[in-house]
């Protein structure tokens, strides 16, 4: 049997295994907290008329390789198809979708919600389809409901950052307006009826450990699940490797209502020559985790130079799609594999059922220049990036993004804009006493990596200019021509964007910035004093124009005109 194959089987026996219910909970002498929690999923595959219509996928190289997005020069990505995945009949890994989950103490309620898109922005220019409106629509719907409270502040949208995914940022090409607008219903509705579908549950709370590559001495695996882009630099050691999950069961018994997953590793296991829309390995391992009875899903975590250990099929014989579907799924199942030692190591919340969620406006100065010239001149490219460009979203190079904090019992979830390099994460952890510590990455925005602290950055961006390696034997100077001796250079050849890590860093200051929100957050819903663990960082107060903003400040703003008649594309 190959491994792919013994992988695959061990998902169905844990299916098997698992799905019948079990009269009473190995841990029955505990008394678990009584919570309540929904779940749903709904696809958000492209029509037919949206995929002919120049439909981009992102992640890969940048632009559309179209002048102004009309004239062809080179081939983009622009996706011929849906990735089919015959494992999962019931679609569930087929293309993309929306997964949400919804838990409450009965008073209050939260949602966690996660679009499989490369990335997606709190606001859009074509008209009110982005995040922040996702998260009011939503709220308003609720509203109309009887249940627990839920305002847009307790609602975390996130995207899956797949680089198979559709490109709902415009930078390499976009996708059509009517996209964007189903992109938007779509998940409006599956936040609402995960809060319809709301049921008394126990929630258990597990972890286990992904392994990094390269790195055995601090990050120990037989089988490691990541890779850390700058492993040899001693200030970018840090790594989240941590898979956290939390299983809703009906109170007594074993028989699960929904299996959340908080991972981080970028959704890139497919690589730039598939052209066939989706979520990559999150799809597949979502499905897997459904096996286990309800609803399954997997929300990204700290995507910042974290990569997976991925292997190639190994069915050699396998092609074209049918070898994409199984490198999706063979990963998929390592990290399944993974996370059921999660489970079978988990324990129930008690005490108090307490759930709570708030989010934050923080205002920066974007020092990208590339990034700026890109948002107000990008169209000439082949990049028309879609973020709105108005108050307080994105104006001249003043930039706002959203920042979640919210608790379910004794555990912090916190989410950030971007792909959250792990230092920001580990600051937190160091800081805030929790009985565990979920992030949740390119959370309520898309701002590409968030870096911090300053000595995080030389290394990002010496590989964003350079190969970093030494100079080729008789080539001093990188021109390809002899020479009679080589030079060498602790910089490496000029090779610009082959690491993308700086050139998609937003400021210099955004990773502290962000820091200090999580602290501030962090205090709020945990201990319900702002200053609790941000007092307790020296630079946080240089940020005190975030402080003096109150939470639910994002959410304040008119929605966005409706120019979708105007910007089809």
């Amino acid at each position: 049997m190959s491994r792919t194959a013994a992988l695959l089987a061990g998902v169905v026996t844990a299916a098997i295994a698992i799905a019948v219910p079990v009269a009473a909970s190995p841990h029955a002498s505990i008394k678990a907290a009584r919570y309540t929690l929904g779940a749903d999923v709904e696809s958000i595959n492209p029509t037919a008329a949206m995929l002919a219509d120049d439909f981009y996928l992102g992640g890969y190289g940048l632009g559309s390789g179209k002048v102004a997005n009309q004239v062809k020069v080179i081939d983009g990505r622009a996706a011929t198809g849906i990735l089919r995945d015959p494992m999962f009949p019931d679609g569930l890994a087929d293309g993309v979708h929306v997964r949400s989950v919804v838990i409450g103490d009965g008073r209050h309620a939260i949602a966690l919600a996660q679009i499989e898109t490369q990335g997606y922005y709190s606001a859009y220019k074509q008209g009110p389809f982005g995040i922040t409106e996702i998260r009011k629509h939503a709220a308003a719907a609720i509203a109309k409901l009887h249940g627990p409270a839920m305002n847009a502040g307790a609602i975390v949208v996130d995207s899956n950052h797949s680089h198979s995914g559709p490109d709902t940022a415009g930078v390499w090409g976009g996708v059509p307006t009517t996209y964007l607008k189903l992109v938007h219903d779509q998940t409006v509705k599956a936040i609402v009826n995960a809060y319809r579908t709301q049921q008394a549950v126990e929630l258990w709370f597990g972890t286990a450990h992904a392994g990094v590559a390269g790195m055995p001495d601090r990050y120990p695996s037989k089988d490691p699940l990541l890779t850390n882009q700058f492993s040899y630099d001693p200030a970018n050691a840090e790594v989240d490797d941590e898979l956290r999950v939390i299983q809703a069961r009906v109170p007594g018994t074993r028989q699960v209502v929904a299996t959340y997953l908080n991972y981080s590793s970028h959704p890139t296991v497919l690589g730039s020559e598939n052209k066939l829309v989706s979520a990559d390995y999150t799809g597949p391992l979502s499905a897997m985790l459904s096996t286990l009875g309800g609803v399954g899903m997997q929300q990204v975590a700290t995507l910042g130079r974290t990569q997976p250990a991925r292997d190639d099929c190994d069915d050699k014989s396998a092609t074209g799609a049918k070898a994409d579907v199984c490198k999706i799924n063979q990963y998929a199942a390592r990290v399944f594999l993974r996370a059921r030692q999660a489970i079978a190591a988990s324990r129930p919340l008690t005490g108090v059922p307490v759930v709570g969620m708030q989010s934050y406006l923080i205002e920066d100065t974007a020092t990208n220049a590339p990034i700026i010239a890109l948002e107000y001149g990008g169209l000439a490219a082949g990049a028309p990036l879609y973020r709105a460009q108005n108050t307080p979203w994105f104006t001249a190079n003043e930039m706002g993004a959203t920042v979640f904090s919210g608790r379910v019992g004794g555990l912090l979830l916190e989410g950030g804009p971007g792909e959250i390099y792990p230092q920001i994460v580990a600051k937190v952890r160091t800081t805030v006493p929790a009985l565990g510590h979920f992030t949740i990455g390119t959370a309520g925005d898309f701002l590409g990596y968030i870096v911090a602290p300053v000595s995080a950055y030389p290394e990002p961006i010496r590989r964003s200019m350079f190969d970093g390696d030494p100079l080729p034997s008789g080539n001093p100077d990188c021109s390809g021509g002899a020479a009679p001796a080589p030079v060498p250079s602790p910089a490496g050849c000029p090779s610009p964007i082959d690491n993308d890590n700086y050139f998609f860093n937003v400021s210099h200051t955004f990773g502290e910035r962000l820091t200090c929100a999580m602290l501030r957050g962090a205090g709020a819903v945990m201990k319900g004093n702002d200053s609790t663990y941000w007092s307790t960082y020296a630079l946080c107060p240089a940020f005190a124009n975030d402080y003096a903003l109150p939470a639910g400040t994002d959410t304040q703003f008119p929605d966005q005109p409706d120019l979708s008649a105007v910007i089809t594309h």
